[in-house]
């Protein structure tokens, strides 16, 4: 059961793919995109490709739980259903 909602909740390419649409809309995300890709290739020259890649994997897992937390509450689940999923 746990697997089956987390799967519905978080792991849903529809809902993936319409947040990428969605993002596609937003003033000033193409322009976000670019600007945060273009300061990505300059820090990966200066870290090096190992030390950056440690660092986005940290930074992607940190604001993976933001994230689910905020979608989370924005779909009325309780804290104790989210930390029993344990996603």
């Amino acid at each position: 059961m746990q697997d089956l909602l987390a799967e519905l909740l978080w792991h849903n390419v529809k809902i993936d793919e319409a947040a990428n649409r969605l993002c596609q809309t937003l003033p000033g995300f193409s322009e976000a995109k670019q600007a945060y890709y273009s300061l990505s290739e300059q820090l990966r020259k200066i870290a090096g490709h190992d030390l950056y890649d440690q660092y986005f994997a940290q930074l992607i897992r940190y604001t993976g739980y933001e994230v689910q937390a905020y979608y989370s509450l924005g779909l009325g689940l309780r804290a104790d259903i989210i930390k029993a999923l344990e996603v």
